[in-house]
């Protein structure tokens, strides 16, 4: 049986030595032949969302809601072997070891607690901004222009970077962030960040669903009490406040909580209208 593709990808394997791993990178490029260098949107979670973010960014640049960009999915190599996508997304996502949080996952996924590593948000950006970058722009006409989009783990991770290392991106588009994970912690990150800097020069669109709080009885435990006490949307609103409050200057700040989105639905709508906002 022959495989379904995407059209205008490229697959690759990239080791890196920053993390000693091996990623799985996707790469979409726009129809056409682009004459100036490509924005990249760099994409997390490639082995559960790259679907949907081709589709979406392929249709916003037909109809000209964004300029052609260059899309990179950032995943692995680990084919159907979901408990293996998540003990090493957990690695990568997390800026600091939450027990609970690591335990749970290692249950959820029928692993061994120690095998979940956590901590690795430092190097994944380290991976991100030297090793990836250099390989993309290798192989593609890139300029300067990058865009961040991660939901979930993925949205903690973006904002680990935001407010640590803000010039990584120039964009961040911030799904349904996990602020749940060593909490405060991401408080604590903006709070810091705050009380150092009188500015933020980053685009960012943040959102979280509306029924966030909306557990299906198929999800099982213990993953779905940690759902149950995540208050994703609350604690999305709260980083909103926060974030509005400060009046950086050169802070372009759009929160939303989308309407009937629950925590599983919300990765199409995030991506089409974050990246339509952070575009214009």
């Amino acid at each position: 049986m022959q495989k379904a593709t995407i059209e205008n990808t490229q697959v690759f394997e990239l080791k890196s030595d920053i993390i000693g791993d091996i990623f799985q990178i996707t790469i979409m490029e726009p129809s056409g032949d682009p004459q100036e260098p490509l924005p990249v949107v760099y994409i997390t979670d490639a082995n559960s969302m790259l679907g949907t973010a081709c589709e979406a960014v392929n249709n916003m640049m037909l109809g000209g809601e964004i300029p052609p960009v260059l899309l990179v999915g950032i995943g692995y190599p680990v084919g159907d072997k979901f408990n293996d996508f998540l003990r090493l997304r957990t690695r990568d996502f997390s800026p600091t070891l939450d027990k609970a949080q690591a335990t749970s996952t290692a249950r959820f996924a029928g692993l061994e607690p120690a095998s979940v590593e956590c901590g690795g948000a430092l190097k994944f950006t380290q991976f991100l901004t030297t090793e990836l970058r250099a390989f993309v722009a290798s192989k593609y006409s890139i300029g300067g222009d990058a865009t961040f989009v991660g939901n979930s783990m993925g949205g903690l991770f973006g904002t680990y970077v935001l407010f640590n290392k803000p010039s990584a991106f120039q964009r961040y588009v911030l799904g349904s962030p996990w602020y749940y994970w060593d909490f405060p912690l991401s408080f604590d990150y903006e709070s810091s960040y705050a009380d150092n800097n009188d500015d933020l020069e980053a685009i960012v669109y943040m959102a979280a669903g509306e029924d966030e709080h909306v557990i299906y009885p198929s999800l099982p435990e213990p993953i779905a009490g940690h759902f149950k006490n995540a208050k994703t949307s609350t604690y999305a609103r709260e980083m909103f406040e926060r974030l509005q409050s400060r009046g950086y200057p050169n802070l372009r700040f759009t929160g939303k909580i989308l309407d009937g989105e629950t925590h599983f639905t919300i990765v199409g709508g995030l991506i089409s209208k974050g990246l339509r906002t952070v575009f214009n």
